[in-house]
């Protein structure tokens, strides 16, 4: 009988197993991470950055227009290698890059290891020369939407470090109840540890992580979901053009970035294919409303269009002194 009841406890096992479709030793894991949701956040942010480029749009943290961007940049000395955007002003001047990792999830702990990962690289960069100058280069660590604790205490850290003078600065507002939260200083402190810890070990000092600081953000994208505000902007950006569609715009620089971005490619708008520079080659020109009138749309002729032409030539006038009248006179005859 005991044999019998053992038995059947086996049975119901089983089928409680079978039933619910999870077995021993295995856990659920995310539709996100199981459906290579990370790669395509990061394509999805290099496309973006492609995209700013094509329409001549501005690079965030640098406020100048994209001139380059190389896609898995490791091969030429750069850690924070997901993509390097150049970015200069139109005449040529004013040159600086933007070197990005990417992450979807991220946050500023000790125990986080996209975040441990991300420090170490760029602390690799910014100590190289050869690749990094503090002066004029950022490093940016791009994820998905960040946590309110990150967005409330970490980057006011970072806009302070660049609002301060010096390091002596920096420090001394951080100590300071009515500038600076416990909660922040207690992310300063998580730096200050990863970055040690990327120093092999051996501590930072006030002025090493003041600059660093300065040159560190931390930026939020929602473009990990079809519904997110980034991608609305984007398609925006894209419908100022006459490109058409800019749901089919987008697809089409997604999936160039895609194929470029695993041959490590370097996009310009030289070598991006003509066919997907022409859909941003023709900006949409719109005529207000109150202007489209028949009486505004007319062409002039006769001495009402030669009026019309010699006061556009004389600009403004002043009908009570003589020697506007006097010119305009002079001008009519």
């Amino acid at each position: 009988m005991g044999k019998r009841i053992t038995a059947l406890k086996s049975k119901v096992k089983r089928f409680v197993k079978s039933v619910s479709g999870i077995e021993e030793g295995k856990k659920l894991s995310s539709p996100f991470a199981t459906g290579s949701g990370g790669p395509l956040f990061e394509n999805q942010i290099q496309t973006s950055f492609a995209v700013l480029m094509l329409a001549g749009g501005i690079c965030p943290c640098l406020k100048r227009p994209i001139k380059e961007i190389k896609l898995q940049g490791r091969y030429a000395g750069f850690h924070t290698d997901d993509f390097i955007a150049f970015v200069e002003q139109a005449d040529g001047s004013d040159k600086a890059k933007f070197l990005a990792q990417i992450k979807h999830a991220v946050s500023i702990t000790i125990a986080n290891t996209a975040f441990k990962e991300a420090i170490a690289a760029a602390w690799r960069d910014f100590k190289n020369p050869d690749v990094f100058d503090p002066t004029t280069d950022v490093i940016a660590l791009i994820s998905g939407p960040l946590s309110a604790t990150d967005i409330d205490h970490v980057r006011p850290i970072l806009e302070s470090s660049r609002n301060s003078q010096t390091a002596d600065e920096f420090f001394k507002k951080m100590k300071l109840a009515r500038f600076t939260s416990s909660e922040s200083r207690k992310k300063l402190k998580i730096f200050r540890t990863q970055l040690n810890i990327a120093n092999q070990n051996i501590a930072i000092t006030n002025d090493e992580l003041w600059a660093f600081l300065r040159c560190y953000h931390l930026l939020g994208f929602d473009l990990d979901v079809q519904s997110g505000t980034s991608l609305s902007f984007l398609h925006s950006l894209i419908a100022q053009f006459n490109g058409g569609d800019p749901t089919l715009v987008w697809g089409a620089v997604t999936n160039y970035v895609a194929s470029a971005n695993q041959n490590a490619g370097t996009l310009t708008r030289d070598t991006i294919p003509k066919n997907i520079r022409d859909l941003f080659s023709k900006q949409k020109v719109q005529m207000p409303e109150e202007l489209k009138t028949e009486t505004n749309t007319q062409a002039l002729s006769g001495d009402q269009g030669n009026a019309v032409m010699l006061a556009t030539l004389l600009g403004s006038w002043n009908e009570k002194m003589d020697s506007d009248m006097d010119v305009a006179k002079k001008l009519i005859e």
